[in-house]
């Protein structure tokens, strides 16, 4: 059987990092963030991360994310599409997003019999993981079944714990009402959240320091054991993510990447959160 040309496109809330995305040829459907009246896509250009994180804590009106509407969606895959046999669009969790349904939407008016899209069940680089074992497939098979088992193992052994610095955007956002609930109205605990199947997320510890947080994120990575991909994720914490990196390199795949929560997400988890995304072997 000859091998398909399949290309791999996702949305911005994966979090995968530029030269990733470049090296695998993945596109990305943007999401969007609403803030000031305006509209902004995720795209890492018409929304300037920096400039947004550093305002964000001082809006007098929290901002709101939206999915990509289904025509946005549509005018990617068209062009993304162009030269490929096949395309494969990952997303991020149905249960928190109108977007894998808009991409739906939008690959069943472009060429339903050539694309299928997959709802990751997650966030962050637990779509992106799943992106890159696929794009990595799709180059070595040209397979689209093989590709399809490969992202559905990727789900199945991945990881997800993050710290998130401070309740208040959780609270204002309303996005994770459960996490919220649970904890109530203490908002300097600092909970350690996980994303479990169909995107739920829920708080698995709750720490009152972000220094002992930090010590039972590490007995939550040594738990995964051994690992054949790791990402440190973070919104803001750059520095921290590196401190957790260098501290504990021993139990850590030597391609180990760094890389930050886009704002899509971090609207929901607030600045300074610091967390990992694993692939146990």
């Amino acid at each position: 059987m000859a091998k398909k040309k399949i290309k791999i496109i996702t949305d911005s809330v994966c979090d995968v990092p530029p030269d990733l995305l470049e090296k695998w040829q993945i596109d990305v459907v943007p999401c969007y963030v609403n803030y000031g009246g305006e509209s902004y896509a995720d795209d890492g250009q018409e929304l300037d991360r920096t400039k947004f994180y550093q305002a964000v804590s001082s809006m007098k009106d929290f901002p709101s994310t939206a999915a990509p509407p289904p025509a946005v969606a549509e005018d990617i895959i068209s062009r993304a599409i162009e030269g490929y046999d096949y395309l494969i669009s990952i997303n991020v969790a149905e249960s928190l997003s109108g977007t894998y349904n808009n991409v739906r939407i939008a690959a069943n008016n472009v060429a339903p019999d050539r694309i299928t899209v997959i709802d990751s069940e997650t966030v962050s680089m637990g779509i992106g993981w799943q992106a890159i074992v696929a794009a990595e497939v799709a180059a070595e098979t040209g397979d689209v079944e093989v590709v399809k088992k490969a992202v559905e193992g990727t789900k199945n052994k991945h990881r997800l714990y993050a710290i998130i610095y401070t309740m208040e955007f959780l609270r204002r956002s309303g996005r994770v009402s459960s996490v919220v609930a649970g904890i109530g109205s203490i908002l300097q605990i600092k909970p350690i959240v996980t994303v479990q199947e169909k995107g739920n997320v829920e708080a698995v510890h709750r720490v009152r320091t972000f220094s002992k947080a930090r010590r039972k994120l590490k007995e939550l990575l040594d738990a995964e054991g051994t690992l054949d991909r790791l990402a440190i994720i973070h919104t803001q914490n750059e520095e921290g993510a590196r401190d957790f990196r260098e501290e504990h390199r021993a139990v850590m795949p030597e391609n180990t990447i760094i890389t930050e929560v886009g704002p899509t997400l971090g609207t929901h988890i607030g600045l300074n959160s610091l967390g990992f995304v694993s692939i146990r072997k």
